[in-house]
């Protein structure tokens, strides 16, 4: 495994939401909090600068992205010395008046994703507890109204039993306006969900394009053959330089080094790794201790 395909980074490790959908909302209370330091951040872009197998940056990974206000200055430092990286950012919404349009285009961000997870106020407030309906749906509006932005923005779904008809009016709201949507079903990834069983759709959902699907049949397969598939496509590190097996490892419970003192090839090509990757492989999930009652794999 030379390296991963994509990055996410953990710039801050705070959140403004406290969402039923999120297993951060409740254990963040019992980990360390911090912020990233800039000189770190630039060990870790400059040494993804040199890899080209990697082909995305990620600022999402248990935290509010938008509360870090260098979070778009971080962006412009990737793509000044990466330009052929896309990076993307996925945020709750709520924050996005702190910036304007023009500091976002200017940081050659790519990707602009704004987590929704419904269309009613009613059923946006039982979702994203703590967060502002009619200040995101401004926020939304009024990037929208930029051309520039328009192109960049996606909106996101998640799906659970609860919202599901309000996701598929939003859907077909947002696409009938020309806006990009996603929308997948709410999984329970490191087992950190304890109502899971009361929020997952019993169905599932089938309003995705043929290409969708077909990446979803692709993916299914993939996960039958090798088990989870991220650990090896993706690394995800945290802010004080730790890096975590999976982005869904809410209660960082299996950390397999840090970039302070290793590389991030080190790491990604490291013993601990690649042993993590034969258990996979054999689907001795109960030896890995954030992988015990993942969902994902069952």
């Amino acid at each position: 495994m030379d390296f991963p395909r994509s990055l996410q980074i953990q710039t801050q490790s705070f959140c403004n939401g406290r969402c039923s959908i999120c297993p951060y909302t409740v254990v963040s209370k019992k980990l360390d909090q911090g912020t990233m330091e800039w000189d770190l951040f630039v060990k870790i872009a400059q040494e993804l600068s040199l890899e080209p197998l990697l082909s995305k940056v990620l600022f999402e990974l248990h935290n509010e992205p938008l509360l870090d206000k260098r979070i778009f200055e971080w962006v412009k430092y990737i793509k000044t010395i990466s330009p052929d990286k896309r990076c993307a950012i996925v945020t709750n919404g709520e924050l996005l008046d702190r910036f304007t349009s023009s500091e976002i285009i200017q940081s050659n961000l790519d990707s602009l994703v704004i987590s929704l997870n419904a269309h009613s106020k009613e059923i946006y407030e039982i979702t994203n507890n703590g967060l502002d309906y009619n200040k995101v749906m401004n926020n939304v509006s009024h990037l929208l109204s930029n051309q520039s932005m328009r192109s960049k923005i996606k909106l996101s779904f998640v799906l659970t039993a609860q919202n599901r008809h309000d996701v598929y009016q939003a859907r077909r709201y947002w696409t009938k306006s020309g806006i990009k949507t996603r929308v997948f079903d709410i999984e329970n990834r490191g087992g950190a969900l304890d109502n899971y069983q009361s929020i997952r759709p019993k169905n599932r959902y089938y309003g995705r394009t043929l290409l969708l699907k077909g990446w979803r049949r692709l993916m299914s397969s993939t996960r039958g053959i090798l088990g989870c598939e991220l650990p090896f496509r993706q690394m995800c590190i945290l802010f004080n330089g730790d890096v975590i097996l999976c982005c869904h490892d809410w209660n960082r419970a299996t950390i397999v080094g840090n970039v302070r003192t290793s590389s991030l090839k080190e790491i990604w090509n490291s013993e601990k790794m690649n042993e993590i990757r034969r258990l996979i492989v054999k689907k001795r999930y109960e030896q890995i201790n954030s992988c015990k009652e993942c969902s994902f794999i069952r």
